[in-house]
């Protein structure tokens, strides 16, 4: 056990949590905090929001508080990436010429074009000087889309930090909802007592980032915090739905081509100066070792527990002013109305809290984390015979 008690009984809870739900003890995961409602004012925030998660490159840490640590993003990794990849000869530069290049390039940075050889065609034909070598610089722009490396680096091209598009996986919220109200219902109850080692056999052997204490943005090494953790605290939890959403990368992503770049760390892939390299990508400080593949999403949570730990009158007012914003596990703030979080004590002073969560509207509760390995996949061994070919 270590000085931090309340942080060591996160650890605990995790282990409880990811068996409770159905994953094996040393699947890579993480539990979200804080977990907020994922709700927008219309489709496109909603869908960002819940992008937003799948974007997030995890730590090394059994969870992963949003607030404390913001974390790498996919996208702008990637795209980092795909800008430090050496370029094949470009045919359809050479084709339509230098202007018509960086005039296209600009356009579809800024979304004025679609990235694809009927989008240069489209916009050739309404560009003066571009419109005589529309119909060839199309059939060269295909021909280049055959190298993974060029397609990579050309599908990416519309999107942030380079372009304006903004990141997206398939599918979005709607299809979601839609998911998470067919889900099964999950429960289960657990006895947490930072006594239990069983969290020094998940998958990061308890390695874990920094995390709140007993009440949102508090320290964990408060007071009350460590009084809390203290004695064995008893959970009930019960999810109406749980749904393991899996998310795709959007059209930004090209899979042959990341696959090159982890299968071959040597200057034929990776230009020499380039921002990116294979060692500050993925080796061991690397940060792209991980990605985040499935979220768990509840509806309609009611989570209860209990400690025999005997709080002071001065502390159960300030546990009680600090309900509003979030308690642990999951911090659920009752602003806006989408949660609701009780406390009560007893005459002997043990705590005794009650969330609820509203119906239909989803919490990221959780995290499947997946190595880049397990990640690439087949496309891993594909691209060993596409780097053969380079």
């Amino acid at each position: 056990m270590s000085d931090d008690s309340f942080a060591d009984l996160q650890k605990v809870f995790f282990a409880a949590f990811i068996q409770g739900v159905g994953f094996h003890l040393s699947q890579p995961a993480q539990m979200v905090q804080p977990a907020p409602p994922i709700i927008g004012d219309d489709d496109d925030e909603a869908d960002t929001l819940l992008w937003n998660y799948l974007n997030t490159i995890p730590e090394y840490s059994l969870t992963r508080n949003t607030t404390l640590s913001s974390g790498a993003q996919f996208l702008a990794n990637y795209s980092a990436v795909m800008s430090s990849m050496v370029s094949p000869p470009n045919d359809f530069k050479k084709v339509i010429g230098d202007y018509c290049f960086d005039a296209y390039s600009s356009a579809v940075e800024n979304g004025y074009a679609v990235a694809s050889p009927k989008g240069y065609r489209d916009w050739a034909f309404l560009v003066g000087p571009c419109s005589e070598n529309a119909d060839a610089g199309a059939s060269a722009y295909a021909r280049m889309l055959l190298n993974p490396i060029f397609a990579g680096q050309n599908n990416v091209l519309a999107y942030k930090p380079v372009g304006r598009k903004p990141v997206d996986f398939v599918p979005g919220y709607a299809t979601m909802m839609k998911q998470l109200k067919k889900a099964p219902a999950v429960t289960f109850a657990a006895n947490l007592s930072v006594s239990s080692q069983d969290y020094k056999k998940t998958w990061t052997g308890g390695s874990q980032s920094a995390v709140f204490g007993l009440w949102s943005n508090s320290s964990s090494d408060t007071e009350i915090s460590k009084k809390f953790s203290s004695s064995e605290v008893t959970m009930n939890a019960s999810f109406k739905n749980l749904l393991p959403f899996k998310g795709t990368p959007g059209d930004w992503y090209t899979s042959s081509a990341f696959g090159i770049a982890y299968h071959d760390p040597s200057s034929k892939v990776w230009a020499p100066g380039g921002q990116k390299t294979w060692d500050n990508t993925f080796s061991s400080k690397g940060d792209m070792q991980r990605f985040t593949t499935i979220l768990l999403i509840a509806n309609q949570m009611t989570l209860n527990y209990s400690t025999k730990a005997v709080f002071s009158s001065s502390e159960q007012r300030e546990i009680s002013n600090h309900k509003g914003g979030g308690l642990w596990p999951f911090y659920n703030s009752s602003s806006g109305g989408y949660s609701d979080t009780q406390v009560d004590f007893n005459t002997a002073g043990n705590l005794n809290v009650t969330v609820v969560t509203e119906k239909n509207v989803p919490t990221i509760v959780g995290a499947v984390v997946e190595p880049v390995d397990q990640f690439l996949g087949y496309a891993k061994e594909a691209s060993k015979l596409l780097v053969a070919n380079l």
